[in-house]
């Protein structure tokens, strides 16, 4: 069974994938837990001073596969794990995502969103389109204090896609006879094997449209505005020059990553952490305090 005929929910840029997808043809399977695959999807990190700088690359997923594999890619959960750390550590001053990804699974994507957003305070958090963020790499970029994207940068694709291979045709023209023997009157109803039913495309799109409101909602949290100016404004589903994503509000402005790491060494602060209660950072900083404490007690 190939990749893209999984039904699986994808929030990535689609030009991207069928890109993978056609290379991923070429290649022998190989096994989706082995170590490597494990290696590659380990967000890298390096300091600059005292900046850490996350990698968010390729693709996105919750463990690894054969996507990871063969291109490399992110952990969402490593990810949120990666700068929770570096948030917490007291020798980093601040954090820079560092995104060139077209998206991936939505996967622990929203929990990885919120865990991002909620380290939000005590530190700069920059995230920069270096030079592409779309899809779920955009979910989860925009959860940052501040979205800078490099003048040549692509931003946006804010949607779900999720794909039906109909090979009941071909199989017909071959001569095969395929019997699928199931349990529940639902089972097996999204086999690429037959035509999607009229009830099976209403639960596909049902899911397709959770996902897409989680999206949307986290977006709109990590942005600071509505939900209403996310569908209005941000393209739904579509891409952005760096021009045209600082005109929609997709990102704050247009910076190099070098620029970013300058500004932030020189301690420039992202402008929309001014909006920061002193008190609640003060408390923010105690509860990670206490968190650490208990970790170290464990």
């Amino acid at each position: 069974m190939r990749l893209h005929d999984r039904g699986e929910i994808l929030a990535i840029e689609p030009e991207t994938y069928r890109r993978w997808v056609e290379l991923i043809a070429l290649h022998e399977a190989t096994d989706p837990n082995a170590p490597e695959a494990a290696a590659k999807l380990v967000p890298g990190r390096k300091s600059v001073g005292d900046i850490a700088v996350i990698r968010l690359g390729g693709f996105i997923t919750q463990k690894p596969n054969l996507f990871s594999i063969l291109f490399g890619g992110t952990s969402a959960e490593g990810l949120a794990r990666e700068v929770t750390a570096a948030m917490r550590e007291p020798s980093i001053g601040a954090v820079v995502l560092d995104v060139d990804s077209p998206g991936g699974s939505v996967f622990g994507v929203p929990e990885a969103a919120n865990a991002i957003r909620a380290t939000r305070g005590a530190k700069p958090l920059v995230a920069v389109a270096n030079p592409l963020m779309a899809s779920a790499a955009y979910h989860l970029a925009s959860q940052a204090d501040e979205v800078v994207a490099a003048p040549s940068s692509f931003v946006g694709s804010i949607g779900v896609i999720a794909v039906h291979v109909d090979e009941s045709g071909l199989i017909e023209q071959m001569g095969l006879k395929v019997t699928e023997l199931t349990y529940g009157r639902r089972k097996g109803e999204e086999s690429s094997l037959r035509p999607l039913s009229d009830e099976a495309r209403a639960g596909i799109q049902g899911r397709i449209d959770y996902f897409g409101r989680l999206f949307e909602a986290d977006v709109a949290k990590g942005r600071r505005t509505s939900v209403e100016a996310v569908r209005s404004r941000f393209g739904e589903g579509s891409m952005f020059v760096a021009t045209s994503a600082k005109e929609a509000g997709l990102v704050d402005r247009l910076g190099t990553m070098d620029e970013v790491l300058s500004e932030l060494a020189r301690g420039k602060r992202p402008q929309s952490m001014r909006a920061y209660d002193p008190g609640a950072l003060r408390a923010h900083a105690i509860l990670n305090d206490v968190e650490l404490e208990d970790e170290k007690g464990a």
